[in-house]
């Protein structure tokens, strides 16, 4: 695994197909100046101080109106979106090594200060990317705060099993551990609350391919312009559970995803193009990669019916998510 301290991203991994070969399941970038300026900002990036997307760029806390910056306009509407136009993604982090029993890793650490795209509180962040000789990637978020303030921190990573540029990933076996998903209105955030899986393209509950039902009418899948979509996970105790698993048949690799996180986010790359040029100089297509985000809900501080993501004075945000590779 490779990382690096502009956006706190992953950049590299590289994992065995069933026959031994080591080929790197990252899709992004190969340069920094592509990191910088180039058109897809989140590759491999933390995501905070929220991950997608609050309604209006504005919630209420403690009373008081929050407005943050808006950075997307959607059916007219403004729209906040994973932190902002200076996010943790577009930021420096320091990081150091560290070693523990047989597990490496590197964290890292920065202060988001009081106001930062309107976000209130000095927020003190910590993030932890270790590799396990398991070939598991597990990621610990950790934040404080010395004012009332939201966190939902998340990793954008775009997988693809066949490797970094393998193309599409639309024919990969999926399987969701959710019983619901979330429907989104125009402006990309939730509309109500959970719906069923049964009968729609998210049912995933036991294994298909991505593409399996797509043709079947469905509200979110229109809205989206394709197999975007957040689920409602079973597990919402706080402690890790296993929440989805990708396989890609052809060369055996798979992982799973566990997460102390009530949702999971998928997303195929839709806005991936060859006009965006990826690592090796090789242009990426439509549909070359996969996101899998553990987090939790688009526009939770305008929505008292979904989990809390407030943090306090005195209180620890935590949160951790587990890559874990395999073949077969």
């Amino acid at each position: 695994m490779e990382v690096i301290d502009y956006g706190c991203r992953i950049v590299r991994i590289c994992v065995p197909d069933r026959n031994g070969n080591l080929t790197d399941v990252v899709v992004g970038y190969g340069d920094i100046a592509s990191f910088e300026t180039g058109s897809e900002r989140f590759f491999g990036a933390l995501i905070g101080r929220y991950g997608n997307r609050i309604n209006g760029a504005e919630f209420e806390l403690d009373g008081k109106r929050i407005h943050l910056t808006p950075n997307e306009l959607l059916d007219g509407k403004s729209v906040h979106l994973h932190g902002g136009t200076k996010g943790f993604d577009r930021v420096m982090w320091k990081g150091e090594p560290v070693t523990e029993k047989e597990r490496v890793g590197v964290r890292f650490r920065r202060r988001s200060p009081d106001g930062e795209e309107g976000y209130p509180g000095n927020l003190d962040c910590t993030v932890t990317y270790w590799w396990q000789p398991d070939n598991t990637c597990r990621i610990e978020y950790e934040a404080v705060t010395d004012a009332p303030t939201i966190v939902n921190l998340s990793n954008h990573t775009y997988f693809n099993l066949k490797g970094a540029n393998g193309g599409s990933i639309m024919d990969l076996v999926m399987q969701v551990n959710a019983d619901h998903y979330l429907q989104n209105n125009t402006q990309f955030v939730p509309e109500g609350g959970p719906i069923p899986v049964a009968g729609t393209p998210f049912d995933l509950r036991e294994p298909h391919r991505i593409d399996y039902a797509l043709d079947r009418p469905n509200r979110q899948i229109e809205i989206m312009s394709g197999f975007s979509v957040c689920w409602v996970l079973r597990n919402s105790s706080g402690a890790l559970a296993r929440a989805a698993d990708l396989y890609d048949p052809n060369s055996g690799r798979g992982v799973e995803v566990w997460t102390t996180e009530p949702g999971l986010l998928t997303y195929t790359g839709r806005g991936l193009s060859e006009k965006i040029i990826g690592k090796n100089q090789i242009p990426l297509q439509q549909f070359g990669g996969m996101l899998l985000e553990t987090l939790h809900f688009a526009d939770s501080p305008n929505r008292s019916d979904f989990p809390t993501t407030v943090l306090r004075p005195g209180e620890r945000y935590r949160s951790v998510t587990e890559f874990r590779f395999y073949t077969k």
